[in-house]
């Protein structure tokens, strides 16, 4: 399901600017993939894109291509046909839904027709898992993997955010700093081999000013949708305009275009409209993004006056992605050694979701616990106690982000107005007497 409908007058004009870009590029893609035999790179969700991306060469996200699967509904059929070919149902949805795609290969089933033999694949090892499907997947496509290893945080400084665009050389520190930049030059001369192309360090010395600069953008996007008396915009719409930059970071349109999205954020609070005009709950949506259901984020707005607010998606573009100093490939070295543990272990995502939880005045949480994802669920517990105890009541959700085939919307829906009747109401109208709202 999609998100319900709503008048045109209530989507943003950059909301389908983003919708347009996205089918342009596909465009792109096919004419010069498909039609012209340019390479291309597929790469893991926490990789650094930025590598390919400054030699001018298209790169398919994981996450991305996965989400799109799920979206096609056309997930169900490719679990169904791993589980038939032997393969255990335990496997990590997110990377193992694209694998599937691949080893199947009818292009009258794959979203686009399905995707070509990259010119190599990228992986960074997070899970038990991941490797091993990332080398079946290469093996189905006959295609070169290169893997980053993920190396240990020994701190774990809780307040990671607020020491992560400037101190990061202490924040990580300089050995791992060191191991990942040795292994970023081995990808860029892996790049140089594999796609026939020489990297420009001053091409992509530029495009790290402008991810910087597209990660001030959403900051700014952040503190506006924070401090409106009301969400101006839904969940669903907050990630068609942060996500599709988030893939093409360091891309001049990623960054306009999330200035033009501020820019249309603080004119909608100014003229005082809002996603759910009987806003009376607020909630965060923890962990992934439920991408075979987006409609469940505004389920809850005529029922209980209850609307998701914000995502992890929202700001980790901001609060993530930037890092200022003078060296550009330790600078994406600092971005990408911690990310997802920054998203998915304590006490680095229960932190950060507590301050978020100020930020936006939030009342309770949805917490979706992955099945089949390992990695995205380390820190769900240790998280949940964590806002129980701060006072935000967390309800806890199992599901897949792409796999539908156990998702109950009905069930689910009940459960969780029960939570928010029970729960979260009494805390929302303390809320609402404490900032005078009626």
């Amino acid at each position: 399901m999609t998100d319900r409908p709503q008048n045109l007058s209530d989507i943003l004009e950059c909301t389908q600017s983003a919708r347009d870009w996205r089918r342009k590029w596909l465009t792109d893609l096919r004419t010069r993939v498909f039609e012209r035999g340019e390479p291309f790179v597929v790469a893991d969700g926490v990789a650094p894109h930025e590598i390919p991306h400054a030699m001018d060469v298209p790169v398919v996200s994981v996450p991305w291509y996965s989400a799109v699967i799920s979206a096609k509904r056309v997930s169900n059929f490719y679990f169904d046909y791993l589980e038939e070919q032997g393969y255990h149902a335990g496997l990590p949805r997110y990377i193992s839904l694209p694998m599937a795609s691949a080893m199947h290969g009818d292009p009258d089933i794959a979203p686009y027709g399905g995707l070509p033999r990259p010119a190599y694949m990228i992986a960074r090892l997070r899970g038990d898992a991941g490797q091993r499907v990332m080398e079946l997947w290469a093996k189905a496509l006959d295609c070169p993997l290169y893997i980053l290893d993920a190396s240990s945080d020994e701190t774990m400084d809780p307040r990671w955010w607020e020491r992560n665009r400037y101190d990061w050389e202490n924040l990580y520190g300089s050995d791992r700093l060191d191991f990942q930049v040795e292994q970023i030059e081995g990808l860029i001369d892996f790049s140089e081999k594999h796609l026939g192309r020489k990297f420009d360090r001053k091409v992509f010395a530029a495009q790290m000013t402008r991810v910087n600069e597209l990660g001030e953008a959403a900051d700014d996007a952040k503190k506006v949708l924070a401090a409106a008396p009301k969400l101006p915009v839904s969940v669903p719409e907050q990630l068609q305009n942060i996500m599709t930059p988030t893939w093409f970071r360091g891309d001049q349109w990623a960054t306009d275009h999330v200035r033009r999205y501020r820019d249309e954020l603080k004119a909608k609070v100014a003229d005082g409209r809002a996603a759910c005009g009987n806003e009376r709950m607020r909630l965060l949506w923890l962990n992934n993004g439920l991408w075979h259901d987006t409609g469940f984020y505004r389920a809850f707005e005529e029922t209980h006056g209850a609307t998701f607010v914000w995502t992890m998606y929202t700001n980790f573009l901001s609060d993530g992605y930037r890092k200022y100093g003078d060296d550009p490939i330790r600078a994406l070295a600092a971005r990408h050694i911690s990310m997802n543990e920054q998203l998915h272990t304590n006490p680095w995502m229960s932190e950060w979701i507590l301050q978020m939880a100020k930020d936006f005045r939030a009342d309770g949480a949805v917490m979706l616990t992955p099945m089949g994802d390992r990695m995205q669920a380390f820190g769900t517990r240790g998280t949940k106690n964590a806002c129980e105890k701060a006072g935000l009541p967390v309800i806890e959700i199992s599901a897949s982000m792409v796999d539908s085939r156990a998702w109950n919307r009905a069930e689910m829906q009940t459960k969780v107005g029960a939570f928010l009747t029970d729960r979260v109401a009494p805390i929302a109208t303390a809320r609402r007497l404490r900032e005078g709202a009626t």
